[in-house]
């Protein structure tokens, strides 16, 4: 309504105020709209007054029915098959259709037409099943052509038609088949895909597990090396102390400045070992490790923390 200008869709009468359509509406485009018509007189001055005059257009039943796929209303037979065998109220098809119109005008009617003397099918007025009606006999043909009528309610009523042959089999096993095969096929793709997934998945989740265990050994076999190869370092300080640490564990030994030559033991708490470790400095900062100690100095190891000096 916006897009077209309203003085090529109606007109007023300036003298009457008669308002006349200039075209024909279609409710399915356009349902409603609303003007704005003001009225003024020939007075000095002139008085005015302003209506809003809505618009309500009434559906037509101008559109017939539509029958939706998989069936064809187009002048093409449409084919279904149903055991020789079928019981009363066997379902052979649904026929589906709608209607563009709205309200009445959009209630659909469903009608059978079959060959004279056949009465073998029926069909939902309102749902269009097409079910039968009795238990087939050797008297019946093996091809039923059907024609179904769908018509709305509208005035005048509209309608399409729809043909459809009904072949009789001998077992249900010849409708199947023709039903079974593609199923199969896209089971049998959608399985195929999910163990593919499946075994990228464990490959992956076996490759990541594996790299993370290596890493986790490698670090743990780094720390335990550094751990196990720390060396003791000996610090010497102005005032002429010096410091022994190894690992966790240090030492503060003081000697005086005139000191020509000393021989540290040093044992790490709270449990010396059984070899000590005898360390010899001498006033050049130079000193010598040995592992062994003399036999003289054993009862001494036996305190914790113990520091000999020679």
């Amino acid at each position: 309504m916006d897009s077209v200008p309203l003085s090529t869709m109606l007109n007023i009468n300036s003298e009457t105020g008669d308002i006349v359509s200039l075209q024909s509406f279609n409710y399915e485009e356009l349902n409603t709209f609303q003007f704005k018509v003001q009225a003024t007189d020939s007075g000095v001055p002139p008085l005015r007054s302003n209506v809003t005059v809505n618009v309500l257009i009434l559906d037509e039943n101008d559109n017939n029915p539509t029958i939706l796929t998989p069936y064809s209303e187009h002048g093409s037979v449409n084919s279904e098959s149903i055991p020789y065998s079928a019981e009363a109220g066997y379902f052979v098809a649904k026929i589906r259709a709608v209607d563009a119109d709205s309200g009445y005008n959009a209630l659909l009617l469903y009608h059978l037409s079959e060959p004279k003397g056949n009465n073998l099918f029926r069909i939902g007025t309102s749902s269009g099943e097409i079910r039968t009606k009795r238990r087939m006999s050797d008297n019946d043909l093996k091809t039923h052509p059907l024609v179904v009528l769908v018509s709305d309610n509208g005035e005048p009523s509209l309608s399409a038609t729809v043909s459809i042959d009904v072949v009789v089999v001998e077992s249900t096993a010849d409708i199947q088949t023709q039903f079974r095969h593609v199923p199969t096929k896209e089971e049998s793709f959608s399985d195929l895909n999910l163990y593919l997934l499946i075994a990228i998945v464990s490959v992956s989740v076996i490759f990541l597990l594996s790299l993370i265990s290596l890493i986790a050994v490698k670090c743990h076999r780094t720390d335990g090396s550094f751990s196990r190869y720390s060396a003791p370092m000996i610090t010497t300080h102005p005032d002429g102390s010096w410091s022994y640490s190894k690992s966790t564990q240090q030492y503060d030994m003081c000697f005086s400045s005139d000191t020509v030559k000393s021989d540290v033991v040093v044992f790490p708490g709270p449990f010396p070992p059984v070899d000590g470790e005898l360390i010899s400095i001498n006033g050049g900062d130079t000193f010598t490790r040995t592992q062994t100690l003399p036999n003289k100095d054993k009862d001494k190891r036996n305190k914790p923390g113990f520091v000999a000096f020679a």
